[in-house]
């Protein structure tokens, strides 16, 4: 019975005592807000010009306690949001006899969470999206963020981040999407 006891205590501590290194992201889901288009464009890509690679940090008051990255490649995920998101609102990508040249620029994916604060909005999230769209050689330029806040009680290490990490990317693929729909059509 002892054996037992001191089995379940050493499996029970070594449990607690690992800790997320990295925020996870889920595979983008198409949110079904934009209607059905009939639009050809020639879909470049996206690029990831962020300044840093860390997106969950927490703080203790001013100074930084914790970074963590995110566990995807962050083109690659906007890559396939952007084309699950074509797909389903029937914009046909990559037509190279289109007039319409599409670029996306991942500018900045960051959460915030302030330990110990008071504040009933003490984690922020920011993701900042350009949408660059050339027309006729015309080029159009948006500029889509997406900010959050919520309140968390605790978080002790990057899983604490991910719903709100989720939610903000999901909302600026489908956001981004509804621009490009009426920057093309109006």
């Amino acid at each position: 019975m002892k054996n037992i006891l001191l089995l379940v205590l050493t499996v029970f501590v070594f449990l607690g005592c690992t800790k997320k290194l990295e925020t996870d992201v889920q595979p983008y889901i198409t949110l079904h807000q934009n209607a059905k288009q009939n639009i050809k464009i020639d879909f470049v890509g996206v690029k990831d010009v962020r300044t840093t690679k860390v997106v969950s940090t927490m703080f203790d008051k001013d100074k930084i306690h914790k970074e963590y990255p995110l566990n995807i490649d962050v083109k690659t995920w906007y890559t396939e949001a952007f084309m699950r998101e074509f797909q389903n609102t029937n914009i046909l990508s990559n037509e190279k006899e289109s007039n319409i040249i599409v670029n996306i620029n991942i500018k900045n994916i960051s959460a915030k969470y302030t330990r110990y604060s008071m504040n009933t909005k003490n984690m922020k999230a920011n993701v900042h999206v350009e949408l660059v769209i050339t027309k006729d050689g015309v080029i159009n330029t948006s500029q889509i963020e997406i900010n959050q806040t919520l309140y968390k009680p605790m978080i002790l290490d990057a899983a604490g981040f991910e719903s709100i990490i989720n939610e903000s990317m999901r909302d600026s693929v489908s956001k981004t999407v509804a621009i490009l729909i009426k920057k093309i059509k109006g």
